[in-house]
């Protein structure tokens, strides 16, 4: 059995990959791991009222992901980790040996995204296991 890894931080877009996740691990017969990595940041002169709501905000998502998918009839592994969200999939995916990296995609133009520094960009760049960027659904 197989690892899928979706990152996911409670958006529209993030929700339509873990749909795409949970869609791929059952017909795989893979666990899904979902990610949720977060960076505070050291500089400025409230870091620990900061972190501790970045702390709180990914407990939500959390608890969110977990809910969206027990509706589709699977279990996940939720990890939240303080760490920036591209680094945060690749090293567990590495680490996993994920068969690949579920990400949603914000309706951006890809010049915009490749500038901004968009995950899944970034993702394309760094990560030697295969991306599946998931557009943001319009329905």
């Amino acid at each position: 059995m197989g690892k899928i890894i979706c990152g996911y931080d409670g958006s529209d877009c993030s929700r339509a990959a873990l749909v795409e996740a949970v869609s791929q691990a059952k017909a795989y017969g893979d666990d899904v791991v979902v990610v949720f990595g977060y960076a505070v940041s050291r500089l400025g002169g409230e870091v620990a009222d900061y972190a501790a709501a970045l702390k709180e905000h990914a407990e939500a998502v959390e608890k969110h992901a977990n809910d969206q998918a027990s509706a589709e009839g699977i279990e996940v592994e939720v990890r939240l980790v303080e760490e920036e969200p591209v680094n945060a999939l690749v090293d567990i995916a590495e680490e996993l040996g994920a068969r690949a990296i579920v990400v949603g995609a914000h309706s951006e133009s890809p010049l915009k995204g490749a500038i901004v520094g968009a995950v899944p960009h970034k993702l394309l760049q760094v990560s030697s296991v295969p991306i599946i960027a998931v557009p943001e659904s319009t329905s």
